[in-house]
């Protein structure tokens, strides 16, 4: 004589088709959002304007991709290493140059303050072959570990971030 095994309480419900389908359904929208989230947690987030950042905390040396380098002194003044001479262009030209930086915050439509630094190339003109326009960083990271980076479309990540 054989002895049967009755089926225990977890296969009487997967054999119920109804309620087998719904369990299903409900993991597969439950795996993706739990990847979603997983991901965003592990990405982090993109860098944000931070107007608690104030302007004595800004002085030092940064650095970017492609070599670049920013430093700003406590005076005004500046120095950049491999800039690029329009950074929202796909343009390679790059100089090493000096000049002065001034901090400012402007109001968005939002009502938000978006502080920024203005930097400004001694020379100007196309003869000392550096920039004749103004270029803008925005202000982001903490006043003990300040980022800089730049903001072409808000709904974006920025492309370069310069970094302590």
């Amino acid at each position: 004589m054989t002895k049967t095994k009755k089926p225990g309480r977890f296969r009487k419900l997967w054999r119920n088709r109804p309620l087998r389908f719904t369990l299903i359904g409900v993991v597969c929208l439950m795996f993706p959002v739990g990847c979603i989230g997983v991901l965003n947690a592990v990405s982090g987030e993109c860098l944000r304007p931070n107007a608690k950042v104030s302007e004595t905390a800004l002085p030092g040396a940064y650095r970017g991709p492609d070599g670049m380098r920013v430093t700003l002194h406590p005076d005004g003044r500046l120095a950049v290493r491999h800039w690029p001479y329009d950074p929202f262009l796909d343009d390679e030209r790059r100089f090493d140059g000096r000049g002065s930086w001034a901090y400012e915050a402007t109001e968005a439509t939002n009502g938000e303050q978006i502080p920024e630094v203005e930097l400004s190339f001694d020379g100007g003109s196309l003869d000392e072959d550096v920039p004749t326009e103004d270029q803008r960083l925005v202000v982001s990271g903490t006043p003990q570990e300040p980022v800089l980076f730049e903001q072409d479309d808000p709904d974006n990540c920025p492309d370069a971030e310069f970094r302590r």
